[in-house]
């Protein structure tokens, strides 16, 4: 088959490597391919992107980059070239490449899938990938223009644009013959010919979205939120006291598992006598830099991952806080010890340790997350990962948790704008993906709304909620009863 000839001549996804390497005390990448002019441009663009952003945000947006050029050079070397016309169109089939792949109505992106496949991606991660390649192609148009004046000016770096860099610029002419190649045959020369166009999603993959109604099981679980009457047997459960310590604190604050990671020991006042004088706070890592030096190395500094708090307080919740609170004290009392039997002091503060090594796991994720899987599963009969602590979090908060405001309609449940502080976000839209709405109580207001204009039963939705709670509240004590 003529697509196979290609695949082993080409060999696609050998001549485009993307190498893990570190600029000035960044973990970032550099791309290596057979065109010098765009690797010595995407290792400027990508160390300009590490100095920006998180290195887990760098790393999606690399690969993301990979696969868009693959798919740009692909259709190069199965067309001989490519004109501006014939990129526009490449760029507004991308999306659909990504999602069908060799099922695309696209001519382009179905021929293209048929040598190298598509990643057949889910509308979250085309959202990503789509984001990283304008960037991309923003980026590329900046180029566009500075090549552009150059040449207007006599001031090119060499006949070929080999060596060519963002950075620098001396002079010499070049000629037609060598541009019209260079739009020809590279992505770089068809943005000098006449600039790419940013690519708008045309949303072939359906967006999913969590449901703002939370329809928990009787243990107050769902598809997102661990169940929170069995949360106390899986921190009982944690194989160490480390896992203890870190399963409460999520479960009590709510707070990213990142964010746990990074925390130091010092961003805990836990030697207060009074409950509610003990405090646990989340600081961005960034602000204090000079003080983890001390810890950890630059490059592991620039991969803490972040994503921002208006305040770095935390409202605790119970059981887990002071469930939390007694693991905490056992926890440094077992570190200590260890690092006796180990010969000295620890030499750094970060709260969530290596128990063989007592080294930082502010980067060890996955570890982590295996064992927390791996009883959540034996607990709750399903998988669960780390997040869904704070989305069982959010949903107490906004349905369950005593609502201290006496004008407030609501004697549970706190308001929306409260949990959204609490939870750290930004946007209160973010904040409803978490704290959803419980279905039973919404179905009360419902079966009142519905009773009113029926003109018959109760005559207000409060009535039809008292009614309902109180068959709510028999059905329940039936199955205490039966338990």
């Amino acid at each position: 088959m003529e697509y196979q000839k290609f695949i082993s001549k080409f060999e696609y996804k050998l001549w485009l490597k993307l190498i893990p390497t570190v600029r000035n005390g960044r973990k970032t990448f550099r791309f290596a391919s057979l065109n010098n002019m765009q690797d010595q441009f995407l290792d400027n663009w990508v160390y300009k992107l590490s100095r920006d952003y998180s290195y887990r945000t760098v790393k999606t947006y690399c690969y993301a980059i990979k696969t868009f050029l693959i798919y740009i050079y692909t259709l190069i070397d199965l067309e001989g070239g490519i004109s501006n016309q014939r990129l526009q169109e490449a760029l507004h089939s991308y999306e659909s490449y990504l999602v069908f792949g060799v099922s695309s109505d696209s001519e382009i992106a179905k021929k293209v899938a048929m040598i190298v496949g598509s990643p057949m991606l889910v509308a979250a991660s085309v959202i990503t990938n789509l984001a990283a390649v304008n960037k991309f192609i923003d980026a590329s148009e900046q180029l566009r223009r500075a090549l552009d004046e150059l040449e207007s000016k006599g001031a090119i770096v060499s006949r070929d644009l080999v060596g060519f860099s963002l950075e620098t610029s001396v002079g010499t002419s070049v000629t037609s013959t060598v541009r019209a190649a260079l739009r020809r045959n590279t992505w770089l020369g068809a943005c000098i010919a006449g600039g790419a166009h940013r690519i708008k999603r045309a949303g072939l993959r359906a967006e999913s979205r969590v449901p703002e109604i939370a329809y928990m099981d009787e243990f107050g679980g769902d598809e997102k939120a661990f169940p929170i009457d069995k949360c106390a047997e899986l921190i009982d459960s944690a194989p160490s006291l480390r896992d203890k310590v870190l399963w409460s604190l999520t479960a009590a604050s709510g707070c990213r598992i990142s964010e746990a990671l990074n925390m130091l020991k010092d961003d805990i006042v836990f030697k207060e006598k009074e409950l509610h004088e003990k405090k646990i706070f989340i600081v961005d890592p960034a602000t204090r830099r000079d003080k983890l030096i001390e810890y950890i190395p630059e490059t592991t500094i620039n991969e803490l991952s972040y994503k921002g708090r208006d305040k770095p307080d935390t409202f605790l919740i119970e059981p887990f806080a002071s469930i939390f609170w007694m693991h905490l004290a056992e926890y440094l009392i077992e570190e200590k010890n260890k690092d006796r039997l180990r010969g000295g002091t620890c030499h750094h503060s970060f709260l969530i340790r290596s128990i063989t090594e007592g080294t930082p796991m502010c980067l060890s994720y996955q570890s982590l997350i295996e064992r927390f899987q791996k009883v959540a599963l034996k607990i709750a009969g399903r998988k669960y990962g780390f997040h869904s602590l704070r989305h069982m979090y959010g949903y107490y908060l906004a349905n369950h948790c005593p609502n201290p405001n006496p004008n407030n309609r609501r004697a549970f449940g706190l308001d929306l704008h409260l949990v959204k502080q609490y939870m750290g976000h930004r946007d209160i839209a973010t904040t409803k993906k978490y704290a959803r709405e419980d279905a039973q109580m919404l179905h009360a207001a419902m079966a009142a709304s519905n009773l009113i204009r029926m003109g018959g039963g109760p005559q207000t939705v409060r009535q039809t909620q008292i009614i309902f709670l109180k068959q709510e509240l028999q059905r329940l004590e039936k199955l205490e009863e039966a338990a």
